[in-house]
């Protein structure tokens, strides 16, 4: 588990988004799934996994891997001067990074991560029917290229691993990306959008989020939210 130092109330206003990229199909990565697991609760976090498709090749195809989750994870090493990927890798809030297992690390990433100078952007998302509507307040000085992308993310699943180095076990994941696009630049102008739930339902997702990043796939996230897609979702989470 992971105990997170206290942060002064101008930090802890800040909503930090940490990625982590991993594989069924990687034996180190189960810690840092669980560690995923222990901060998705925590106040001011949004976690997502992002399931990868390199390690699909050695016996095992995972259930929800994808190119483009790869894509993203590799833009990101690029940027931070890295010559190649890892796995489990965490990212915070597209700006630090930190091996998925380590804690200690973890915890000196958010803390790196909270106190950093940057524009943060407070976008709302709130129910409306059949659909959901994302909110993006005036907000002036912004970088040149802002994007804005949405998630479709899975709260919970448990996969049975039937090849490879996990062979035998039953892994939990939490907050699975099932499908992530960009859906359009943003200049800071006041702006609102409707996102349609039965797009994240067809893809088995239960909830959605959004990030303000610049650039394209690797830049910093200077903003982000997340709402469940459906009522029950919402008293789930709450129980848990």
């Amino acid at each position: 588990m992971i105990c997170l130092t206290p942060v002064s109330a101008q930090e802890s206003d800040r909503l930090t988004v940490v990625e982590l990229f991993t594989s069924q199909g990687c034996s180190s990565c189960p810690p840092a799934d669980a560690a995923l697991k222990s901060m998705r609760n925590r106040p001011n976090i949004l976690t997502l996994s992002w399931a990868v498709d390199y390690w699909d090749r050695l016996g095992w195809e995972d259930t929800y891997a994808s190119p483009s989750n790869t894509k993203r994870q590799v833009a990101y090493n690029r940027r931070f001067g890295r010559g190649g990927v890892y796995t489990p890798q965490m990212v915070f809030d597209g700006t630090f990074q930190a091996i998925g297992s380590k804690n200690s690390s973890i915890r000196d990433a958010i803390k790196q991560s909270r106190s950093a100078d940057r524009i943060d952007v407070k976008p709302t998302l709130t129910p409306a029917g059949d659909n959901i509507q994302l909110s993006l307040p005036s907000t002036p000085g912004l970088p040149d290229m802002l994007s804005i992308r949405v998630v479709w993310y899975l709260s919970d699943a448990e996969v049975e691993i039937g090849h490879g180095e996990n062979e035998g076990r039953v892994l939990h994941y939490t907050n699975v990306v099932r499908a992530s696009e960009m859906i359009m630049d943003w200049d800071g102008s006041e702006k609102t959008v409707s996102l349609k739930v039965a797009d994240g339902l067809s893809v088995g997702a239960d909830h959605v989020a959004v990030l303000l990043q610049e650039g394209y796939l690797h830049g910093k996230i200077i903003g982000a939210a997340s709402i469940p897609l459906t009522e029950s979702d919402s008293l789930a989470n709450n129980d848990s």
